[in-house]
């Protein structure tokens, strides 16, 4: 009995020391985050930032932990890797800090905010623990499995030849930030980031129908002006065949001059096919001016297109 119960004694003790020890780990971290935000005021800008995300408590401790800062061009290209094909917007540095590309073009409202709460989830995902790691990275593949979205296939397919290992970290941050309708597990783990998810998703739709909407619009006027084009050359081609015919009559016309009947006969015939060619040149003339302000139209919105790839590329500038 004494040995038994010395026995469990020891087990008691062991078993307190582990839990400490565990104890002192989960709170490390929550030591550091103290240390850093004990003297830590968010600037104006980033403290707007965060509340128009609808970021939680949780999620504000972790933006401001990593000091977040708002950077011109020059200065982002310093603090952030920018790939030569790649427009980054924001970076995040593990355990230290988080740099956001400041947007100030007005019709790309929400860039910098979709940015900062994708920054901050890689940092949420940085801080979970594995067997949470594992649960959340299913809940993502099985969500992006169920996502029907070109535009995201493509961005997830360039992510894993890049690197494999980032893929579960990009989706998280992506499926986050970007799209609705996630399955209800997966809305229960990013309730404890934001306050209302949906917010986020609505302010990357909206800027991104800035791009989208030019984009269909450019495709519709390419696509009108293939079918005017197509129309322009069919006519041409026609008229080409017409005024070798008129050139054609024109010279019988002229061998009918003894044939006042004959002569009268095909001059009329002539006139009527002149007619017939004249309308001809009247409608290419038309299609020609419609092509011609089509191309205007579209040419604007190209340059619409420009400006707002312009205002969020962060590549270094071609010479």
């Amino acid at each position: 009995m004494v040995t038994s119960s010395k026995k469990l004694l020891i087990f008691v003790l062991l078993t307190s020391t582990t839990v400490g020890a565990f104890f002192s780990v989960n709170n490390a971290q929550n030591i550091i985050d103290w240390w850093r935000l004990r003297d830590y005021t968010p600037t104006a800008k980033i403290e707007a930032v965060a509340d128009r995300t609808s970021m939680s408590e949780h999620a504000k401790k972790l933006f401001y932990v990593h000091d977040p800062e708002l950077l011109g061009k020059e200065t982002f290209q310093t603090n952030c890797t920018v790939g030569e094909s790649t427009i980054v917007l924001g970076c995040y540095i593990s355990n230290q800090r988080i740099y956001l590309f400041e947007v100030v073009e007005p019709r790309l409202d929400g860039v910098i905010e979709v940015t900062a709460a994708h920054e901050m989830l890689h940092a949420g995902y940085d801080r979970l623990d594995l067997n949470e790691k594992e649960r959340v990275d299913k809940l993502l593949l099985e969500a992006y499995d169920r996502i029907d979205n070109v535009r995201l296939s493509e961005i997830i397919e360039n992510y894993r030849q890049r690197d494999p290992s980032v893929v579960n970290n990009e989706l998280h941050s992506i499926l986050g930030t970007e799209y609705r309708d996630l399955p209800k597990e997966l809305e229960d783990y990013y309730s404890k980031y934001f306050v209302d998810r949906l917010s986020v998703v609505t302010l990357a739709e909206t800027y991104a129908d800035e791009f989208e909407k030019r984009e269909t619009q450019i495709a519709e006027y390419d696509s009108k002006l293939n079918e005017l084009n197509g129309e322009i050359t069919r006519i041409q081609a026609e008229l080409t065949l017409q005024n070798n015919a008129l050139q054609n009559s024109k010279s019988k016309i002229e061998s009918f001059k003894e044939d006042p009947q004959s002569y009268n006969s095909a001059v009329t015939v002539y006139n009527k096919d002149v007619g017939i060619y004249n309308s001809g040149v009247t409608k290419v003339k038309s299609l020609v001016e419609e092509y011609n302000a089509t191309v205007v139209e579209r040419n604007k919105i190209a340059v619409e297109e420009r400006e707002l790839v312009e205002a969020i590329d962060t590549r270094e500038s071609e010479l």
